[in-house]
């Protein structure tokens, strides 16, 4: 059975696996490690560019006695650290276009779900008041039928 936690981790697995393709620029290529289902932490941060997934709300609707349509709304948020001003803002965006295009690309997340969009981003100049972190913050619904 699909349930959220099912779909957290296919989401964290399709990124991992996938972003590097539709990385363009300067940046360094991001691994595994960066990806984690975790509430940031930028004092905590173990690499100087982190993609964090949190679960945020989910929504159901009565399909039928047997399922649900489901729609789990998943906060990412994509932090840079440790560099330049111009180049944190640089990588904060192509970063973040490297996974708008891999969730854009993988909607399905690999039979998963039905269907994912980004709903929206908010990008930061700073984080936690520190200059020296940017990122954004992309909010991603992922609908799909919540069987029983």
């Amino acid at each position: 059975m699909i349930n959220e936690l099912t779909i957290i981790e296919k989401m964290e697995k399709t990124i991992e696996d996938n972003i590097n393709t539709y990385i363009e620029g300067d940046v360094p290529y991001l691994s595994a490690a960066n990806v984690t289902i975790d509430f940031p932490d930028v004092d905590q941060m173990p690499r100087d560019v982190m993609i964090y997934l949190h679960p945020n709300y989910a929504e159901y609707e009565n399909l039928a006695t047997t399922n649900d349509r489901s729609v789990f709304t998943v906060a990412v948020f994509l932090l840079c650290k440790r560099d330049t001003r111009q180049s944190l803002t640089k990588k904060t965006f192509v970063y973040f276009n490297a996974l708008y295009e891999t969730l854009r690309r993988h909607m399905e997340l690999e039979g998963t779900v039905d269907f994912s969009r980004v709903t929206n981003a908010e990008f930061y100049p700073a984080i936690d008041l520190n200059k020296n972190v940017q990122g954004a913050e992309v909010s991603v619904a992922l609908e799909y039928t919540k069987d029983f």
